[in-house]
């Protein structure tokens, strides 16, 4: 203690005597205390550039005020960060090049749909124009001149191919154009190029040779103009009703022989009503 009081009282003493010197002459510049050179100056704090590269590196690791672990937030964030935008850029994708890609198909699909059933109709009607012209129609029967065999009402296919191949043959029911908008349908008695007579007992003679009556519903009231022997042409047909007494047919002048273009072919099958369907004899 009583080294540092004596060393305090000496630096007031030269601290004294300097201002005295300095107010007795301002251009004196008093020496430096010897203790004083003894006392270290101290070190000036060095720059981050003075120093080496390795001493950097610590100076630098010394300086971070934060340590490692602080940095783990940051970095998971720097990697979720790409996440974040990919989802802000999901709308930016081409979804309408998409829309129409898918669209086209469609488009397409609907397009050969609507064509398939184009065909389809017309393949339809086409068949039901050939079937109708060539090989069956259907057909309603009016009145009771074909009774019993057929009944008014009665619905029936009439087919054509028996005919486009061969020829009407006896008793076959055929239905043929009366006029253009009228279709009569009766049974075959006389084939081309015979000769038919009915008599006044109402029997029917082909070439002169009396015919069983089988389909003959009743005796022959009037024979019309087959009182009288009636030659047929080469394409002709002598056509009667079951229901002899109330039939048009060929004993009428008004309806006379039946030429073979006028015949649109064979009553084959009825289909309705149900009870009596089945094929026609």
């Amino acid at each position: 203690m009583d080294d540092k009081r004596t060393l305090s009282e000496e630096i007031e003493e030269s601290l004294r005597i300097c201002e005295e010197l300095l107010s007795q002459n301002p251009d004196f510049i008093p020496e430096k205390p010897q203790f004083l050179n003894e006392i270290e100056e101290p070190e000036k704090p060095q720059l981050i550039d003075d120093l080496e590269e390795s001493e950097k590196e610590k100076t630098v690791k010394k300086l971070e005020p934060v340590s490692e672990p602080d940095f783990e937030p940051v970095r998971k964030i720097a990697l979720e960060q790409p996440q974040f935008s990919d989802k802000i850029e999901e709308p930016k994708q081409p979804v309408p090049q998409k829309t129409k890609e898918k669209s086209e198909p469609e488009k397409h699909g609907i397009r050969r749909t609507v064509i398939s059933i184009l065909v389809c109709i017309v393949i339809a009607v086409t068949a039901s124009i050939l079937i109708s012209c060539f090989v069956a129609n259907h057909t309603t029967v009016e009145g009771s001149s074909m009774e019993p065999e057929l009944s008014s009402g009665d619905q029936l296919v009439v087919e054509k191919i028996s005919y486009l191949t061969g020829k009407p043959q006896r008793y076959d029911v055929i239905v043929f154009q009366y006029n253009e908008t009228t279709n009569y349908i009766k049974r075959v008695i006389g084939l081309p190029g015979e000769t038919v007579r009915i008599d006044e007992e109402g029997k029917i003679y082909i070439n002169d040779c009396a015919v069983f009556d089988e389909y003959g519903s009743g005796v022959i009231e009037d024979a019309g103009i087959a009182q009288n022997n009636v030659k047929l042409g080469a394409e002709e047909y002598f056509v009667l009703g079951d229901n002899r007494n109330a039939s048009k047919d060929s004993r009428s002048s008004e309806v006379g022989m039946v030429k073979e273009d006028q015949i649109i072919g064979k009553a084959w099958l009825r289909v309705l009503p149900w009870e009596t369907f089945g094929t026609i004899k």
